[in-house]
């Protein structure tokens, strides 16, 4: 039976990480052991994380000072003991049978990870569930010169719906890179996909993505979130190319002028100082990108409202543009 290294950063998680470590405990693969990463928090999370690490000697605490998300799980990959590595956020919880279905299907076939399914849990302020979303993978594998979708790209994107072979990440030094937050995991991804063969996808959902209202209503500004974009495209164009995607020009068209739509979002419905003059320069600037004019020839709208979306960037009506995101908000 293979040891797994479960790796749980953890920053002001109080309220939800009981339920997390208990979700561990409760997986029906019991060789594993549970590396809580305390990343600097002010909270009672080490507390809490110390108090199960007593009862349960597979539990270890590690307190480190704050670094991020990224900082904290490569701090867990240089502590981890395991065969086999998997990513947990700590606000989450998994079903009992992750660890022992997935390890089944690696050991079948070989590989050096496995992508499965999650869902996406919707919760009030109280707690309680309203919605629960679980949207099945439409293939089984991907491999090189297939054609990729929005869908399956972005169950690709996440760390914590996978599990990794320890020796597979360290031959290739794969690691999160520190400081970057928003795309760390597609960052952290990608490079994998592109040195290997196959993805292979588990159809069964194991992973519950808590969506919090609270979380949900104030929504955070990132002024770099542009350059991020750019970034998360160059990783994704270096792994399309090498696995010639069959559909690459025409899905990257999609995802940069889709960034724009989902920055313009994030400007216009987040908490942010910036005045309208200062977002339309906002605007501009990404309206002005290089490789946007190139990109508009291959991008095939599926909607209206994307067609409208193209027609703006083509002619870079930033004032209507900003105008209109306004008025939505």
């Amino acid at each position: 039976m293979p040891k797994v290294s479960i790796i749980l950063p953890c920053y002001n998680v109080e309220k939800h990480l009981a339920q997390s470590i208990d979700s561990v405990l409760s997986q029906t693969h019991s060789n594993f052991e549970l590396l809580v990463v305390i990343d600097g928090s002010p909270d009672n999370s080490k507390e809490i994380a110390e108090e199960y690490a007593v009862k349960d000697a597979r539990i270890t605490v590690f307190d480190k000072p704050n670094g991020g998300l990224s900082d904290a799980r490569n701090y867990g990959l240089k502590k981890a003991q395991g065969e086999f590595i998997y990513f947990m956020d700590s606000d989450d919880w998994i079903e009992p049978d992750l660890l022992k279905d997935n390890l089944k299907i690696i050991a079948q076939e070989n590989l050096n990870f496995i992508v499965f399914d999650y869902f996406a849990d919707f919760k009030n302020t109280e707690e309680e569930l309203t919605q629960q979303k679980n949207n099945k993978p439409k293939i089984e594998t991907l491999k090189p010169s297939d054609s990729i979708d929005n869908y399956h790209l972005g169950i690709l994107g996440y760390a914590w719906n996978k599990i990794y072979r320890k020796s597979f990440l360290d031959q290739h030094h794969f690691r999160f890179k520190k400081g970057i937050s928003l795309i760390e995991d597609i960052l952290f991804n990608a490079p994998i996909y592109q040195v290997s063969d196959i993805i292979r996808f588990n159809p069964h959902s194991y992973y519950h993505y808590i969506q919090r209202e609270e979380e949900t209503l104030v929504k955070k500004f990132y002024p770099d979130i542009f350059e991020l974009q750019k970034m998360k495209i160059e990783v994704l164009e270096d792994w399309f190319t090498a696995w010639d995607i069959s559909n690459k020009n025409e899905f990257l068209a999609q995802i940069r002028i889709g960034r724009i739509r989902g920055v313009i979002n994030n400007l216009f419905s987040s908490n942010n100082n910036l005045s309208f003059k200062d977002k339309m320069k906002f605007i501009h600037q990404m309206y002005n990108d290089p490789a946007i004019k190139s990109d508009l020839k291959s991008y095939q709208p599926n909607s209206k409202k994307d067609y409208i979306y193209k027609f703006l960037v083509k002619h870079k009506m930033v004032w209507i543009t900003a105008a209109m995101a306004s008025l939505m908000k």
